[in-house]
């Protein structure tokens, strides 16, 4: 165990937080499409950025965490799995079966996120790093991948867990779909789960686990924009 040649990795222990509380928050189709129409309302249509269902439901669920949280550090993180299938040079084809992700990491400064713009500003930033995996190449760095991991471990890193393309709620194992599907990984690492809506229509579930506190400002907020659509 102590001989000069241990290259045993050390355990990540995650604690899940005290006094922390789960919730599970919904984004209607028709919600996501009225995101897309404000941000190309308020961009001249740019084609820079990237709207894709997955883009704003990280983007609006991102932006309302920061300020929930009240972020002070200058800068504000958020990671998610890209799919390399498709940009890998030769691309993997149509019958790949395993998983191909690398991580894509984002930032932001937490002004810009806190101010009036704040879903552009997170929609940028998202755009900018999913063009920087096409323009320098998805395998570029990964010599370096797990040393820049550890070095992002001081501060706030969110992450994003699952994804609302996973099609849980079609899998039936023979005692029928599930009632509801939870990530649970997300009470210790403090990421943010995507899942599909299980009454289907294309949305998304968000789930988060947060000091109370946090929570009830999350869902204030989160909340918000949702009632305003619900007046058009």
């Amino acid at each position: 165990m102590d001989g000069p040649n241990n290259r045993s990795l050390m355990v990540w222990e995650l604690q899940v937080p005290r006094d922390s509380i789960r919730g599970t928050f919904e984004l209607t189709l028709a919600f996501i499409q009225s995101l897309r129409r404000r941000v190309m309302a308020a961009t001249g249509s740019d084609r820079s950025l990237h709207l894709s269902l997955f883009s704003l439901a990280c983007a609006y669920t991102w932006v309302c965490l920061v300020k929930a949280e009240e972020t002070k550090e200058d800068e504000a993180r958020v990671i998610f799995s890209a799919d390399c299938r498709s940009r890998l040079d030769p691309p993997l084809p149509a019958t790949y079966f395993g998983n191909c992700t690398v991580g894509c990491l984002v930032v932001a400064k937490t002004k810009g996120l806190l101010g009036e713009d704040g879903l552009v500003v997170a929609l940028r930033a998202i755009s900018e790093a999913l063009r920087n995996l096409e323009k320098e190449g998805i395998l570029n760095g990964a010599e370096n991948w797990v040393s820049r991991l550890s070095s992002l471990r001081s501060g706030r890193l969110v992450g994003i867990a699952g994804s609302h393309r996973f099609g849980m709620y079609e899998t039936d194992f023979g005692w029928g779909s599930p009632c509801k599907v939870e990530i649970v990984s997300i009470d210790r690492t403090s990421a943010i789960s995507f899942t599909e809506n299980k009454n289907g229509g294309g949305g998304v579930n968000v789930g988060l686990v947060l000091k109370k506190h946090c929570m009830d400002a999350f869902a204030s907020l989160f909340a918000k924009d949702l009632k305003n659509h619900s007046r058009i």
